[in-house]
């Protein structure tokens, strides 16, 4: 069995060079970016690349005006080999330049992929559930950086220059190319807003479906058996069709916008043919112009043209940006804290209030309690009186909207989340299991797991035989969230994992609901064998099975603190009912049986 990390190579994202980047705009964000002073090269060979487009007109003046009047084959030859040198160098610079605009993107992925990673991580809001995630939008921006629209956008400010030799050459020429740079630049702009506001439309609708996709195909097992299998597709087909119906129009106006500016390029080159014509006949200007003129024009509009059909993919692009330069930012602002000295698991929450944005009243209100190192908390409550939600807090995973958690005196906001992390073991209500093997699953991503860590938590969570069980032992594949193991089975290698490691307090919520009595027993052994390393335990549970193993319960009702002290003495209270506590602090059970209680008459 190789060790449970060995699947998932370490990354090379340094988090030091990440904070140096606090609060980046756009431009310190992009100078962040490895490779990106290759960029001052890339247009250094655009302005070669461009300049050189200019051989061929220049030739086409030549031939027309010189060769063909003097009959000359000896600079025919010498001129025909120049222009065919100066293409070929033009090819190789633009074939550099493509190579080092791909080299680019590619550094900024791998640059702001850990970033945007790093900010889903600690921010669940950033976490794309029903929309476009940010790493999508990373992706999105390196194959824009990679296709011709870049290259395109990099040889816009040329246009002047273009211009201005065909103002040279005749000022009906610039004229002419001015004019229809113009007409296509407004219906690029005319595209561009076209597709904003249509994408606008289909951002919610888009949303909404994939929602209900990742719904239905989350929980299949359960639409199948509850015969609901046309129902679901219906409705995801019905969501899908309307978020489709603004992309069909925005594609059918832009495909129309696209045509017309083809349209107004192509009649601009006869236009300027024709007045080449003009100008010939009257010997205002020679054949070889008249050539080299309608190359120009060709060459200032192609551009321009081509913006008006990938407006779309920029103005997406200019989305994508401002998304991801905000997730990098919170990730990059989001610094290395000091690492402190490890804890004991001496846990102190003080008058901890937690309100839900869309809850009349707080999830919790006032909740005060204290337990010194190596004590088993068991938190007990009805339904929604706030106990899953204070384990979250107390796993830093949410903050507090007032009061104070601290470990070891420390408050969690002064620990470095992922120095926390390590001494911190916690298992939710709904175990949520990585996928892979089952040893994988038990270790994480700790980059020094050993095979002889992942067996010890096992046996801690009395485990070991369980897995053996299985048919490839710790090598099992347990598929996507664990879905190929029972109830029981998730939650005892849940709790193994939660043990992994040094952990001073660990975190369980509802650790014993899928457990038969075997399994009940097994826990309580972790718990007491837990407690005997020095770690502290806070239990979320309803079963009563866990009581035996208690130091402290704490009763919760309504969010608020009714009662907590040694199990003898709060149990009774929690038949009886009780007024909350006027005194919401202890630092074991001696304190807790001097608290105040009030019953109802």
């Amino acid at each position: 069995m190789a060790y449970a990390s060995a699947s998932r190579t370490a990354s090379e994202f340094d988090p030091r060079r990440a904070a140096e980047t606090a609060s980046p705009g756009g431009r310190a964000l992009l100078a962040a970016i490895p490779g990106s002073g290759a960029f001052v090269w890339v247009v250094v060979f655009s302005i070669v690349v461009n300049l050189l487009l200019l051989v061929l007109p220049f030739y086409s003046i030549q031939v027309f005006d010189r060769v063909i009047t003097s009959g000359s084959a000896e600079t025919l030859i010498a001129l025909t080999v120049l222009a065919v040198a100066a293409i070929g160098f033009s090819a190789c610079f633009e074939v550099l330049r493509n190579r080092l605009l791909g080299c680019f993107a590619v550094g900024l992925e791998q640059f702001l992929a850990p970033l945007v990673l790093k900010a889903s991580i600690i921010d669940p809001a950033r976490r794309g559930e029903g929309g476009t995630h940010d790493m999508v939008r990373v992706r999105e921006l390196r194959n824009m950086l990679a296709s011709s629209t870049a290259c395109t956008l990099i040889d816009a400010p040329f246009l002047p220059l273009f211009i201005l030799v065909l103002y040279l050459i005749h000022p009906w020429y610039g004229t002419i190319a001015l004019v229809g740079a113009l007409l296509l630049l407004l219906l690029a702009v005319a595209s561009g807003r076209v597709a904003r506001a249509e994408r606008a439309q289909a951002t919610g609708a888009a949303a909404r479906a994939q929602r209900t996709l990742d719904g239905i195909v989350r929980h299949g097992n359960l639409v199948r058996a509850m015969g609901w299998t046309h129902g679901a597709i219906r409705e995801f087909v019905q969501l899908n069709n309307r978020a489709l119906a603004p992309v069909v129009r925005a594609n059918d106006r832009v495909a129309l916008i696209a045509s017309v500016a083809r349209l107004i390029r192509i009649v601009l080159q006869i236009a300027a043919v024709g007045t080449g014509a003009w100008l010939v006949l009257h010997d205002e200007v020679l054949v070889g112009s008249m050539m080299a003129s309608s190359i120009i024009i060709s060459r200032t509009l192609a551009p321009v043209e081509h913006l008006v059909a990938s407006l779309r993919v920029l103005s997406s692009a200019r989305d994508a940006w401002a998304q991801v330069r905000v997730a990098a930012a919170a990730a990059a602002l989001d610094q290395r804290k000091t690492l402190l000295p490890p804890p004991l698991g001496a846990l102190e929450v003080s008058g901890v209030i937690y309100r839900n944005q869309n809850a009349r009243r707080p999830a919790l209100a006032g909740v005060s309690f204290r337990c010194p190192p190596a004590s088993v908390v068991v938190v007990i409550g009805p339904t929604g009186a706030g106990k899953s939600t204070l384990l979250r807090l107390i796993a830093a995973l949410d903050r507090p909207s007032g009061g104070t958690i601290r470990l070891d005196g420390a408050s969690l906001d002064n620990w470095d989340p992922d120095q926390l992390g390590r001494y911190v073991g916690y298992l939710p209500q709904d175990v949520e299991l990585l996928g892979g093997t089952v040893a994988e699953a038990i270790a994480g991503f700790d980059e020094g797991a050993t095979d002889a860590d992942v067996v010890a938590a096992a046996r801690q969570a009395n485990a070991h035989e369980m897995i053996l069980g299985l048919p490839g032992g710790y090598e099992t594949e347990i598929g996507q969230d664990g879905c190929r193991l029972s109830g029981g089975q998730r939650q005892r290698i849940g709790l193994a994992r939660a043990l992994f490691g040094k952990r001073k307090l660990i975190l369980l919520d509802e650790p014993n609901s899928n457990l038969d009595p075997d399994g009940e027993e097994a826990l309580c052994a972790a718990i007491r064998q837990a407690k005997k390393r020095g770690t502290t335990l806070v239990i979320v549970t309803h079963r009563p099975r866990i009581f035996t193993v208690a130091d402290l319960v704490l009763f919760l009702r309504d969010g608020v603190a009714v009662a907590f002290g040694a199990p003898d003495e709060v149990l009774p209270q929690t038949m009886a009912g009780a007024t909350p506590m006027r005194t919401r602090s202890s630092a074991g059970p001696a304190k807790a049986k001097r608290n105040s209680i009030d019953r109802r008459p």
